[in-house]
C-alpha cells in the first residue's frame, strides 16, 4: 500500500490531518510508511498533482476528489466534508473508509 501525505507550511491543518492519519493506521494495525511531501515551489503543484493542503492519497487516489482532465491543482488550504460541516482536515472515518477500500483493491 502506498500512502502519501501532501502539505505546505502555510496551511494550519496539516499537523492535525497527519496525526489523524497516523491514529487510524495504528487503530487498523496497518504498518505502512507515509511518504510526506512538502510542497514548496509552484512547479511542485502540478508535478505532484497537488489538490491543496492537506491532501492524503492512498495507492495514488485522493480521499475525496476523483481526478480527471478538469482537476485544478493549486497551493491552497483544503476543506473536507464531515457530516453537515466543512473542516480543514479529513475525518478519521474518511481516512478509514479509503484505507479499507484500498485493501479490497
Amino acid at each position: 500500500m502506498k500512502i502519501e501525505f501532501l502539505y505546505f507550511d502555510g496551511c494550519p491543518n496539516h499537523e492535525t490531518a497527519l496525526s489523524k492519519l497516523k491514529e487510524v493506521l495504528s487503530e487498523m494495525g496497518i504498518d505502512e510508511e507515509i511518504d510526506i511531501l512538502k510542497i514548496e515551489q509552484p512547479e511542485d503543484v502540478t508535478r505532484h498533482r497537488f489538490l491543496g493542503s492537506p491532501s492524503i492519497r492512498i495507492n495514488d487516489r485522493d480521499l475525496e476528489i476523483i481526478e480527471d482532465d478538469s482537476t485544478e491543482y493549486s497551493m491552497r488550504c483544503r476543506r473536507y466534508k464531515n457530516g453537515e460541516t466543512m473542516e480543514g482536515f479529513p475525518s478519521k472515518e474518511l481516512i478509514r473508509v479509503n484505507l479499507l477500500a484500498s485493501q479490497r483493491d
